[in-house]
């Protein structure tokens, strides 16, 4: 993380001795636009109580599946605080999970971030930091409910070179901590999992027009395990696209690029591929469409093959049937195209795949209380001989306020 500041501050002192002063307006104040104000507080609370329902698949079981009444519910609130000129904007976010019957299956998880951002003559540094302490699965390999802790801690700046472009640069060094009694399948979790990340990035931002940007993200990112060091990799990314304001036909944001991955120890194999990271909406008239693509290298909890390539695809539509009643349709599918290690008597690298179907009927009360009610139908098939297969139907209602809708 040294090495990291040291150079994102030099490149900020030579960036603002050498850019002429910017004369493009000023961003929106992100206090305008909190619901509630308290002096120089800025607060956007709202709370969410979903998946109230049935589970008939709680563990993700291959055989004799077990269900259960489950519900979730959690605070959530958008902070803006200022002082001076500077504004600390960030969320805090609390979800309760509840299971009837297996009740070690409950718990509890908070988020924390922020970012503290302090405006200047020609550049804004800001500070970063985020904690999430949660025991949700960590993604689509790993079935187990795992208590684990994420931290972020960074610097950066805002470098305005014109009245539309503008650099960004940041450091920051991220730490992935599983519990000690943490196990799935026989395999400690935190012996294979935990790490240290320092990531050093550099974003090139285009405004097109007042909807539009056009963006270049490249980062470096240095992986360091606790205790399976050989898993440590330096890896780099380049990703140009688009971000789409809100107002726009087509709004979120859609990047494509490439990934280089190297490990340190020449006993894991190297790889160069594409990632992407799509998030979009179309709104048609009362149909709004969303398409989502994330490809990326992700870390396996298996020994003998240590990360995979996965890819998720997934959209759903949603039609508005009166002002307050609407019908959404949703869909996915993923892939992890796991590597081998190079020492490994493995006959071919193996992928594992699963989907998702479902659809969900919704109640509108003015601008920020939804009612609502979803069905989704799940699957996975895994490409090794131990019975891992699943399947599975969640049935829930929900309740939301303050969330966009």
């Amino acid at each position: 993380m040294r090495s990291s500041t040291r150079v994102i501050a030099f490149a900020l002192v030579c960036l603002g001795a050498a850019v002429p002063a910017a004369h493009a307006q000023d961003e929106a104040d992100p206090y305008a636009a909190t619901r509630f104000h308290i002096g120089p507080l800025g607060i956007t609370p709202s709370i969410a109580l979903s998946n109230l329902g049935t589970d008939d698949n709680v563990f993700n079981e291959a055989t004799d599946p077990k269900k259960d009444t489950t519900a979730a519910i959690g605070p959530a609130a958008d902070i803006v605080l200022r002082a001076g000129r500077s504004r600390l904007s960030g969320k805090a976010s609390g979800q309760y999970l509840y299971f009837q019957k297996y009740d070690a299956q409950r718990s509890w998880a908070t988020t924390l971030d922020g970012t503290w951002r302090f405006p200047l003559f020609r550049i804004t540094p800001f500070v970063l930091g985020s904690r999430t302490n949660t025991k949700e699965r960590p993604g689509y390999e790993i079935d187990a409910r795992a208590r684990r802790v994420d931290r972020t801690a960074g610097v950066g700046s805002d470098v305005r070179l014109s009245s539309k472009t503008t650099l960004v640069l940041t450091g920051k060094r991220s730490w992935f901590k599983y519990d000690d009694v943490e196990q799935y399948r026989g395999v400690n979790l935190g012996e294979r999992l935990n790490r240290r990340s320092d990531i050093e990035e550099l974003h090139a931002r285009f405004r097109l027009t007042p909807l539009t940007t056009f963006v270049v993200r490249a980062q470096a990112v240095q992986d360091r395990f606790d205790v399976a060091t050989i898993r440590n990799t330096d890896s780099y990314s380049l990703m140009p696209g688009f971000e789409l304001r809100p107002q726009a036909l087509i709004s979120g944001e859609v990047f494509v690029g490439v990934r280089r991955f190297t490990p340190l120890s020449g006993d894991l194999p190297e790889f160069t591929g594409v990632v992407a990271a799509v998030k979009a909406k179309y709104a048609l008239s009362a149909t709004r469409f969303g398409f989502n693509v994330a490809r990326d290298i992700t870390y396996s909890f298996e020994a003998l093959q240590p990360y995979y390539a996965l890819t998720d695809v997934g959209g759903d539509v949603t039609q508005r049937i009166t002002h307050a009643w609407d019908v959404v349709v949703r869909g996915s599918r993923q892939t992890m195209g796991y590597r081998n290690l190079v020492t490994s008597t493995a006959a071919a690298d193996r992928t594992d795949r699963s989907w998702m179907a479902g659809a969900g009927l919704g109640y509108r009360v003015g601008d920020t209380l939804r009612l609502g009610f979803d069905a989704n139908y799940y699957r996975r098939t895994v490409d090794t001989a131990e019975p891992r297969n699943y399947e599975g139907l969640r049935l829930g209602a929900s309740v939301s306020y303050g969330l966009p809708q």
